[in-house]
């Protein structure tokens, strides 16, 4: 049964993982599909238009599904997400579906949550807000820089330090602390955001999680 049916409100997703979701979504639009889309980030409104998708801003009245991919994925279905830089976007848009989906490889779904946290921060006080994440998280954090060489700055306008790696025990107290620093703008632990995640394996076959535990595989 696929995901979307027509005439739902899509959000569209950021990332490899998205971007073959979108490019997935676009060959049913040219076939007759009909939906209204809402993208995470510039490019992939730029990847939904170029294919014939027409994308428009998120309204009051929510979406009826999210899909996305993700860099971390635990058995609560808690995530990383933002190595594209779109996080903030992303969970937006997430909390506003009635349904998130969440598509990944067996190579990100962990026994526990871990990886490296991106963090989206404002530029002004860049330097007092990334002293404090790392004086309140005792994790250390670095600003992420571009292919150019120069800082990453995000569609928000904003720059992202991303943690090191890390083993996270308790993603919803380390996403409230995050969260209650001056100067964050928002970072990538998603928690009590993802309805069913989809795990893809290396033979094919598919996993589907859902929030309550349920698990079902279904073949390649």
């Amino acid at each position: 049964m696929p995901l979307v049916d027509d005439g739902m409100r899509v959000g569209l997703g950021t990332g490899t993982t998205a971007r073959w979701f979108i490019l997935g979504l676009a060959e049913r639009v040219r076939q007759g599909l009909t939906v209204r889309a809402v993208a995470t980030s510039v490019a992939s409104t730029a990847l939904a238009i170029e294919h014939g998708m027409v994308v428009e801003e998120l309204g009051a009245d929510g979406l009826d599904i999210a899909v996305d991919g993700a860099d971390s994925v635990d058995p609560l279905l808690r995530l990383i997400k933002g190595r594209g830089g779109a996080m903030v976007r992303e969970k937006i848009v997430a909390a506003s579906a009635a349904r998130f989906v969440v598509i990944v490889d067996d190579s990100k779904y962990m026994s526990r949550l871990s990886g490296r946290i991106p963090v989206e921060v404002v530029q002004f006080g860049i330097a007092r807000t990334l002293h404090t994440l790392v004086e309140r998280t005792s994790i250390d954090f670095t600003v992420r820089v571009g292919g150019d060489g120069e800082p990453f700055i995000t569609d928000n306008g904003n720059l992202i330090v991303d943690s090191e790696y890390t083993d996270i025990d308790e993603p919803e107290v380390l996403a409230a602390l995050i969260g209650s620093i001056p100067g964050v703008a928002g970072h990538g632990l998603f928690v009590g955001l993802a309805d069913t995640v989809l795990v893809g394996h290396s033979d094919g076959s598919v996993e589907q999680l859902t929030a309550s535990g349920a698990t079902v595989a279904k073949g390649g």
